[in-house]
């Protein structure tokens, strides 16, 4: 049965095509008589048919159709845009058609003409959103009494996390381009703000951090029955040490090594690592830091603190032909305004790399985009102030490179304490790297002393201010090649890199009226 609905779906897709084709062709004849191409020049081509911007999708054309077709009917858009456009700017269109040709072919075009192009256009274009309504944003109730603060996928993107301020999360997997509820359970004492996925080398596991300062791991136990309450069993329970609620939490993977970072509401990190690699069930911490210590949030104010982990294996080839460790950890952390950059040298000892400067209110995410190979990295901010702002990092070729750009020196960092320290303690671990920046050593004889360490360039490289109102979300894609943001304005709008290396809007989508 499945079988034959496949068949008659992949039939009615292939009708689909061959209605639009059709259409298209006879609109094509049409268009390429004599009498209408000799005086077509774009001076006289309705203005968005013969402007730039008609090689974009407008805002209808993204709400019609999804990025993932975008490719397949770039064509068919600006066709249907040229011809859509001819026919609402008759006014403009008629001289064209009425204009004898060179070789004093026909003068005029009849009025039955006219029609039939009309009539052909728009079977086109209703066959083509029939097929573009196909490739929508699929909804489902997820069941939540509350509402849901997080989302995250796995590693291969068949299953999902969902967290809720109603104090639940709730697992599901995708199964014949659905989403199946597999375990549903209540997590913490308050509301779930942050929900990850570990990698897929360790189990399923499940990271959670709640209001009540709480960060929970919870693994799969497979040999339970779906829906039971008792499918995913607490492994380890952490509680802020500073008794503020954590706000974000982040898995890095090396194959079969896992390590975790959180940071708090008043701005500690802390990064941890199993004290078994074998075994999530004991951790000890590597490093930890306030992060806002020298602009503490004040009383009352809204904060942003964001960790992110760079999430593949290995770090960017420039920087460990430079001498960085290829098992380095290399984490961004997000404190209100400002980024700082974290790597780990052959000790596994974090230094500073970098601070990202340039946003007016606090940043909200942040994202490393793939592409070791690519000889520098990319990262992105979403800020309050509503842009996306694009940093590269990259690697001098040596110690005496210009230091252009946003900053960016290694330091020394002393060995990291077992212990947190008040906050008017002098500083250790990555603390002490960022108190000792203004009297770091030359790269050379800090390399020596500390192997591993390297010196980095960061530089804004993009402003992107096409969200009206606050940004919130920003994501590359698994090749890093697409940037997908959302804010407000309730949009989702993808971001593609141009040859000239600037970063310009792709589609815009808004899910609540469809693709």
């Amino acid at each position: 049965m499945d079988l034959n609905q496949a068949g008659q779906h992949q039939h009615s897709q292939l009708d689909a095509t061959d209605a639009i084709k059709a259409n298209l062709d006879a609109v094509t004849r049409r268009l390429v008589r004599p009498a209408f191409l000799s005086s077509l020049t774009p001076s006289r081509l309705p203005s968005q048919a013969a402007s730039d911007s008609s090689l974009s999708p407008t805002r209808d054309e993204a709400r019609l159709h999804s990025p993932l077709s975008h490719h397949r009917h770039s064509h068919l858009n600006l066709a249907v845009t040229i011809v859509e456009d001819a026919l609402e700017h008759a006014d403009l269109v008629s001289p064209l058609i009425q204009e004898p040709c060179a070789d004093g072919g026909l003068s005029t075009v009849d009025q039955r003409v006219a029609e039939q192009l009309e009539a052909h256009f728009v079977h086109a274009r209703h066959a083509y959103a029939n097929m573009a309504a196909e490739r929508t944003f699929q909804t489902f109730s997820h069941g939540h009494q509350d509402l849901v603060l997080a989302v995250d996928f796995n590693y291969f993107g068949n299953r999902m996390a969902t967290a809720s301020s109603d104090h639940r999360l709730k697992v599901w997997d995708r199964k014949d381009d659905s989403w199946t509820l597999v375990e549903s359970w209540r997590a913490h004492d308050a509301e779930i703000v942050d929900v990850k996925w570990n990698g897929p080398f360790m189990g399923e596991v499940v990271g959670s951090i709640g209001e009540d300062g709480r960060c929970k791991l919870w693994q799969e136990d497979v040999t339970e029955v779906p829906m039971s309450g008792n499918r995913f069993k607490l492994i380890y329970n952490l509680s802020s040490q500073t008794h503020a609620p954590f706000m974000s939490l982040d898995f890095k993977n090396i194959m079969q090594e896992t390590w975790l970072a959180l940071i708090t509401r008043d701005g500690y990190l802390t990064v941890y690592e199993p004290l078994d690699q074998s075994s999530l069930n004991e951790w000890t911490i590597l490093a930890e830091h306030w992060v806002s210590e020298d602009n503490p949030p004040q009383r009352q104010e809204e904060v942003g603190f964001k960790v992110v982990f760079h999430k593949e294996k290995l770090p960017c080839w420039t920087a460990i032909m430079a001498g960085l460790d290829r098992k380095s950890l290399s984490l961004a952390v997000a404190a209100m305004k400002d980024v700082y950059i974290y790597r780990t040298d052959k000790a596994k000892r974090f230094f500073h790399v970098a601070k990202l400067e340039g946003a007016r209110q606090i940043i909200r995410d942040l994202a490393w985009a793939n592409g070791s190979m690519r000889g520098h990295d990319i990262l992105a901010t979403a800020s309050k102030d509503g842009a996306i702002r694009i940093y590269e990092l990259s690697t001098p070729a040596s110690s005496n490179a210009s230091t252009g750009g946003t900053s960016s020196t290694s330091t020394v960092v002393d060995p990291i304490s077992p212990r947190p320290g008040p906050r008017k303690n002098a500083p250790s671990g990555i603390g002490a790297g960022l108190a000792g920046a203004s009297k770091a050593p030359v790269t050379s004889r800090e390399n020596d002393q500390y192997p591993g360490r390297i010196r980095q360039i960061a530089k804004l490289t993009d402003e992107l201010t096409n969200h009206h109102g606050a940004v919130w979300r920003v994501a590359f894609s698994h090749m890093g090649d697409l940037l997908v943001s959302t804010g407000d304005d309730a949009s989702i709008r993808t971001w593609k890199k141009a040859v000239n290396g600037r970063w310009t809007e792709y589609a815009e989508i808004d899910p609540a009226g469809g693709t």
